[in-house]
């Protein structure tokens, strides 16, 4: 995955038994999501005639994170349908171990009606260039 953010994690963060709550795992998967598209986004998402919005997230806990863990979340875009988005993302430490990966369906919805709205062809393009691949 070439998209990567460092994350800071907090002292509420964690749980009663030490390490990161379950909760905050889509916190930070979040973080992922919103860094990677906003690199392909000028002025941010208010200026966006669609934004792509979770439609299903499905997050899979391989290992504990600890208050003192380097990690960094990693995205990516491993397809586009008409009006949806799948991302792949991994929660990882400073030694290379996953943590945690989530799938992510996302649809891209007009922000004016609130209806889907087909993936332009720029967003196609650019996020293609960005992953090394066509969609």
């Amino acid at each position: 995955m070439r998209h990567h953010i460092p994350i800071q994690i907090r002292f509420n963060d964690i749980d009663l038994f030490g390490h990161l709550n379950n909760s905050v795992y889509v916190q930070f998967f979040d973080m992922g999501k919103l860094a990677y598209f906003k690199q392909f986004m000028e002025g941010g998402f208010e200026h966006e005639p669609s934004v792509p919005v979770v439609a299903k997230i499905e997050c899979t806990f391989l290992a504990p994170v600890h208050i003192d863990d380097r990690i960094e979340v990693r995205t990516a875009i491993v397809s586009i349908g008409e009006s949806s988005l799948v991302l792949e993302q991994e929660i990882v430490d400073a030694a290379g171990t996953v943590k945690s990966k989530a799938t992510t369906v996302m649809v891209n919805v007009n922000a004016r009606t609130a209806t889907p709205e087909p993936v332009s062809r720029a967003w196609r393009d650019a996020i293609g260039a960005y992953e090394g691949r066509e969609f």
